[in-house]
């Protein structure tokens, strides 16, 4: 008969070679460190945003945004899991802002990042805010009511006294480049840039939920959120995939101000949005990817006399006469004429502040599905639209 005694001395031997299974405490920190061992069991990989990426390593993590800013360098951040040493970095990296993760608190620059928050479980670490009042995200909303949550940017600027007195863990700024922010930097305050916003898909300013789930270690809660947006996204894109293209109907998207057009850009997310939702765009062929203006207002009338659907118009818009008290010329607009002007503030937060500015970042697929039922309404029947409201309506 063999024995066992070899066989048992082996595997003893191997389970002194394995690295130990990691143990945390109520933190989320790392009780006892052990070299080899990976301690982010759950990642999540950047499948549809190109402005940001993020890179693994056993106890930290590297994310890269590449535009952090309106011609700003690429940034990079070292998440290092909390409870494990200083990792040791290549020379490239050597002034990158080192982060523990997760992060126990944060200011938020931005009230695009409020539903990435929500999503990932991370309300409860903010300590800070802009302002208060351009929040419409009702749990972010409550959090501040029932808790000290500083305001640091009542005048329009931001108070850097203000943010170096909180100490932040993260300070998640916009994507500005404001000089008050770079002056965080400077102070020693861990500046993060949320530039979702720099994105031209859709669903790439989506995916930024999983950016923010970097920070708390909250990868599978970021990647559970995102791949719902996805599904939706599909099964409504689904629905006008064989619309003709001579039934796609023409759309102008954009506003007016002080007598400037702000229209959506041809390579911007709207344009893709409209795209998508099976429309052709009004200035398909411009090459902006955010937005651009129109300052000959005769210019849009001629490119905007066969739109069927004005989107993104005014929040001030409630009936064609206001249209006209801008400029008679765009109320004359036959998509004007025709009632169909659609403008995305139907659904405001308690404070009254417009969601299609947060929540419509990170759920496209709720975007798409009004705009469908706008374009195509025999497609969504009995559809009740989230984000937007028609002047004919009021």
């Amino acid at each position: 008969m063999t024995s066992r005694r070899p066989v048992l001395a082996a595997i003893a031997l191997l389970a002194l070679t394995l690295p130990a299974s990691a143990a945390f405490d109520a933190e989320g920190c790392v009780t006892a460190f052990e070299p080899g061992t990976d301690y982010f069991d759950a990642k999540s990989s950047v499948d549809y945003a190109d402005n940001f990426s993020v890179a693994y390593f056993d106890h930290y993590k590297v994310v890269t945004v590449e535009r952090p800013s309106p011609g700003g360098q690429s940034e990079s951040y070292v998440l290092v899991q909390c409870g494990t040493p200083e990792p040791e970095l290549a020379p490239e990296l050597a002034d990158a802002p080192r982060i523990t993760v997760p992060i126990q608190s944060l200011l938020s620059g931005s009230t695009s990042q409020s539903p990435a928050l929500v999503a990932v479980g991370g309300v409860g670490a903010v300590t800070g805010v802009a302002r208060r009042n351009f929040i419409a995200t009702p749990e972010l909303i409550e959090h501040i009511r029932q808790t000290g949550v500083i305001e640091y940017e009542t005048s329009g600027v931001v108070n850097v006294e203000a943010v170096v007195a909180a100490a932040p863990d993260v300070f998640m700024a916009g994507g500005g480049g404001e000089p008050e922010v770079q002056r965080l930097a400077v102070a020693g305050v861990p500046v993060v840039n949320f530039a979702e916003w720099q994105e031209t898909s859709p669903l790439g300013r989506a995916e930024w939920v999983k950016f923010m789930g970097l920070f708390f270690n909250a990868e599978d809660k970021a990647n559970a959120a995102f791949a719902d947006v996805v599904e939706h996204y599909d099964a409504a894109l689904a629905l006008v995939a064989d619309v003709p293209e001579d039934q796609r109907p023409l759309v102008l998207s954009g506003q007016a101000f002080n007598g400037i057009f702000f229209a959506a850009g041809g390579q911007s997310f709207m344009a893709r949005l409209i795209r998508d939702a099976g429309g052709r765009y009004v200035f398909e062929d411009d090459t902006s990817t955010g937005s651009f203006q129109i300052r000959d207002l005769e210019r849009l009338i001629v490119a905007a006399r066969d739109a069927k659907v004005w989107i993104q118009a005014s929040i001030h818009y409630h009936t064609l006469a206001d249209i006209a008290a801008e400029d008679p010329r765009l109320a004359a607009l036959p998509a004007a004429e025709a009632g169909q002007v659609w403008i995305p503030d139907a659904l405001k937060g308690p404070n009254g502040g417009v969601q299609f500015y947060e929540l419509g970042s990170m759920r496209p697929d709720m975007v798409l599905m009004d705009l469908i039922s706008i374009l195509h309404p025999d497609k969504m029947p009995g559809y009740e639209r989230i984000f937007n409201r028609s002047i004919a309506l009021n």
